[in-house]
């Protein structure tokens, strides 16, 4: 990647570095006035009922200047057109967020039913995957761990690949929103995350459109998560809701399948895939032994807080995993 290049994903974070600490002052006022607080889920950690009230829908302040940044690469004729698509679909997953965030705040706590949100996920999903494989302006490809090797993507094979995207970007996306269960927790993971997909991307040469476009994205993601951190870490003055969580998953999973290499998720973004897995686990063995459990509580960061570790400690142990998972995703680059 030439310097010029480095520049071109530098300026763009810088600038919703910024805009997120700017939205953020001013946003953070607004939501208390408008009196949109969480509602802290019964069924979880009984230290977290006093977090109830705290104002959500933090996630529009990193989605707005995000959103600006999409809106700046149509027009910019340095910048690729793949950034607005990715940004794109982070801004309907942010939606479909939101949605639930309005409901569990001002309807009901519950929120939008499985099978709703499921629904707006998978329209919007099969709208992303037709796009990746057939209108975009490079063709999709499959990059070979260790090789550098390209399978392109093209023929029948589109069918059954963009069944495997609809369904990354399902689980990705939901990674993510279990994450986001103390506070500063995904927004940390996810600004070290960004730094990780920003350095795959400065790794990868040759340098095309998709790269560059996924090394902007990464780095402006990573910077909005830490200019929100501002305001989310210990005790958080704010959460970023489904709103913000659903639209990192959506944009991570862009990141990945930009650079042609959706494995780097199971990687980079290995705390995602842990907490996941941890539930997936944790369900399975409790109807299969009748209610019996593995983990105190999962996801397991809960597991974690059930048995002993502060929200601080979780946060600086689950955040100091994902560079070591970034390190063996470049690697396997190579």
């Amino acid at each position: 990647m030439t310097w010029r290049e480095l520049l071109t994903t530098l300026l763009p974070a810088a600038v919703v570095l910024l805009l997120t600490l700017l939205c953020g002052l001013v946003g953070l006022p607004l939501l208390r006035r408008l009196r949109v607080g969480q509602v802290v889920r019964d069924d979880g950690p009984k230290s977290h009922l006093s977090k109830s009230g705290t104002p959500t829908f933090g996630g529009f302040f990193f989605l707005l200047p995000l959103a600006g940044m999409g809106l700046v690469s149509l027009l910019h004729p340095r910048l690729p057109t793949q950034v607005a698509m990715v940004v794109l679909l982070m801004l309907l997953f942010g939606l479909v967020g939101f949605l639930d965030d309005w409901i569990k705040v001002r309807v009901s706590k519950k929120g939008l039913s499985v099978r709703q949100k499921t629904l707006l996920m998978l329209l919007i999903s099969i709208a992303f995957s037709v796009y990746y494989l057939y209108l975009s302006p490079e063709a999709a490809y499959f990059l070979v761990p260790f090789s550098g090797q390209k399978l392109m993507i093209s023929g029948w094979y589109r069918l059954p690949y963009s069944v495997f995207v609809i369904l990354v970007l399902f689980f990705t996306s939901n990674s993510v929103n279990l994450t986001d269960g103390v506070d500063g927790l995904a927004a940390s993971v996810t600004t070290l995350a960004g730094i990780g997909f920003w350095a795959a991307g400065v790794w990868l040469m040759p340098v095309t459109e998709g790269t560059l476009a996924g090394a902007i994205v990464s780095l402006a993601l990573a910077a909005g998560c830490l200019g929100f951190l501002a305001f989310n870490r210990n005790p958080a003055k704010v959460f970023m809701g489904d709103t913000g969580s659903q639209e990192l998953g959506a944009g991570i999973t862009g990141i990945a399948l930009l650079y042609g290499a959706p494995w780097l998720i199971l990687l980079i973004g290995v705390v995602y895939m842990a907490e996941s897995l941890s539930v997936i686990i944790q369900v399975a063995y409790f109807k299969r032994t009748g209610g019996r459990r593995i983990f105190r509580m999962s996801p397991i960061h809960h597991h974690f807080e059930l048995g002993g570790w502060t929200e601080k400690k979780i946060v600086r142990v689950f955040s100091a995993v994902t560079p070591a998972g970034s390190a063996v995703g470049l690697l396997l680059l190579l």
